[in-house]
């Protein structure tokens, strides 16, 4: 594999309504977003990994990582509920271009997406170089209940389907396969912001099967995350 230089980008801001302080939370034992760290770590391709947060603690946390940066406070502006991850990734890409460091590709790993596979930073990177792509996201296949083409919205008072077509599938053997993003690696050419964009051109998928995804937006969420990695520790110790 050709080298290409990668920055990694873990997203950490302070502010959380639905879980409180939750980057810095404990998840099974560890905070939340050392999850993402480690997953970083394990890699053997990223060139460098920064965490982007406004929080004191997180910032400390991360420079008490070998190998992990925290070079910056994030801006108050960009910390906000409503900031777009393509502006944070923005303002990381050109804090290292003010170093004159500049980076050919960028993996951004979401703390809220802890579940990965150990190889997996290295495999998704793999499968981009390979497909020619300009961006990857991991995907996960959506069950037949709830497939696209079966589903149903509300107009006033009555039900309609979404996607309305004359030959709509009526077996779910005849259904496409369709995914959606399980949010646990964004992968895309730094050339893509130059158009703001964190994804697109040629855009492909990575499928995760070894892990489930979990997302935590959530209460409800943390306390599934809190289940799945007690009981996945413990199947680990019992193979070991």
């Amino acid at each position: 594999m050709d080298s290409k230089s990668i920055l990694a980008i873990i997203p950490a801001r302070k502010g959380s309504k639905e879980i409180p302080g939750k980057n810095m939370r404990l998840l099974a034992g560890k905070p939340l977003i050392q999850y993402s760290i480690e997953s970083a770590l394990a890699s053997e391709l990223l060139t460098r990994i920064v965490v982007s947060s406004d929080c004191a603690e997180t910032i400390a946390f991360a420079k008490s990582w070998e190998g992990v940066e925290a070079p910056f406070v994030r801006p108050s502006e960009l910390a906000a509920d409503d900031t777009p991850s393509l502006e944070v990734v923005k303002h990381a890409v050109n804090y290292y271009k003010e170093q004159q460091t500049e980076f050919d590709y960028i993996c951004l790993l979401q703390p809220t997406s802890p579940c990965r596979a150990w190889d997996l930073i290295d495999q998704a990177f793999a499968h981009m170089l390979e497909t020619d792509a300009d961006s990857l996201v991991t995907i996960r296949k959506i069950p037949e209940k709830y497939h696209p083409l079966w589903s149903l919205g509300v107009t006033g008072n009555a039900l309609q389907r979404v996607v309305q077509r004359e030959d709509m599938p009526t077996r779910r053997q005849e259904l496409p396969d369709t995914f959606c993003r399980d949010g646990k690696i964004y992968l895309l050419k730094t050339t893509l912001l130059d158009k703001d964009l964190l994804m697109g051109g040629k855009m492909v998928g990575y499928e995760d099967k070894s892990l489930p995804d979990i997302n935590i937006n959530t209460p409800e969420d943390w306390e599934l995350a809190e289940i799945f990695f007690k009981v996945w520790r413990k199947q680990q110790s019992n193979v070991s």
